[in-house]
């Protein structure tokens, strides 16, 4: 539906797009599903996602709620000749708790920074991660650490968990992924020394791997690392990660800058992620 701009001599038009669709499939919606939540017919629904039916104010609001998103990441107005960015079909989004099976994949906690600057000053553990000097110290530690839990409470979180221990909830390690343009997301993981060759980095990249896939729309998740790395290069292509080349990083300003490094890169695409687990 289109609808005429307020107070626009030009009569100019406005059209409103939206990602319902995309944000019911995310969270394993069927249509049905969503009408009952909002109190509107299944045909109500399908009419929104297929761009026949424009939500009214207090429906696009009462359909952000349910999906605990903000309104203007499922609806926006587009006018006619002007250029729109493209949406990305990534949405980050900050998991309570993720089984991993013999860990708990969770958001960091304060009581983790001892034992990432543990990891963080160990000059074995990093040998292999793109760190400055300067993050390579228990305040560096800090910084990234704070930097991390207060975007999880913000518009735009850094998608960071701790690898912890089923039964004490002691940090092991961390993971996570970044958006890395045209649906592609970026992981990591990294694990203390105590916690590797116990297969929990199997189990929880591969839980982080579907949780991407279903939960954040990723399409292909991408690895990079450097050859030395073979424990790393072993992970990837245990769980299906396909190596597709060499890649060059440019150094990155902010607070998790970094040197740039030369390595190989691993790709996982949602439909081969798919064909494995079915």
């Amino acid at each position: 539906m289109e609808i005429k701009k307020g107070g626009d001599i030009g009569q100019k038009k406005q059209k409103i797009e939206n990602r319902v669709r995309l944000f019911r499939k995310l969270r394993g919606m069927t249509q049905q599903d969503l009408a009952s939540r909002l109190g509107v017919s299944r045909q109500t629904v399908n009419a929104i996602e297929n761009g026949r039916y424009e939500a009214s104010l207090p429906l696009a609001f009462d359909i952000a709620h349910v999906f605990a998103s903000r309104i203007e990441d499922i609806f926006r107005p587009v006018c006619r000749g002007v250029d729109v960015m493209e949406w990305t079909s990534i949405v980050i989004k900050i998991p309570d708790a993720l089984d991993a099976d013999p860990v708990v994949l969770r958001p960091h906690k304060a009581s983790d920074l001892q034992a990432l600057e543990r990891f963080i000053t160990d000059a074995d553990s990093t040998r292999y991660m793109a760190f400055t000097d300067a993050q390579k110290t228990p305040e560096g530690a800090a910084t990234m650490m704070d930097a991390v839990m207060a975007s999880y409470a913000t518009d735009t979180p850094i998608l960071s968990l701790t690898v912890a221990d089923r039964e004490t909830d002691l940090y092991l390690g961390a993971l996570g992924g970044a958006d890395a343009g045209s649906g592609a997301m970026e992981v990591f993981i990294t694990l203390m020394p105590e916690a590797r060759g116990r297969g929990i980095a199997t189990a929880a990249m591969g839980t982080l791997c579907r949780f991407l896939f279903e939960s954040c729309g990723a399409k292909e998740l991408r690895a990079d690392t450097v050859e030395e790395n073979t424990r790393s290069i072993s992970l990837f292509q245990r769980l299906g990660f396909q190596r597709v080349g060499a890649v060059e990083r440019a150094a990155e300003g902010g607070v998790f800058a970094n040197r740039g490094m030369q390595g190989v890169r691993f790709l996982l695409t949602a439909s081969r992620f798919k064909q494995m687990k079915s």
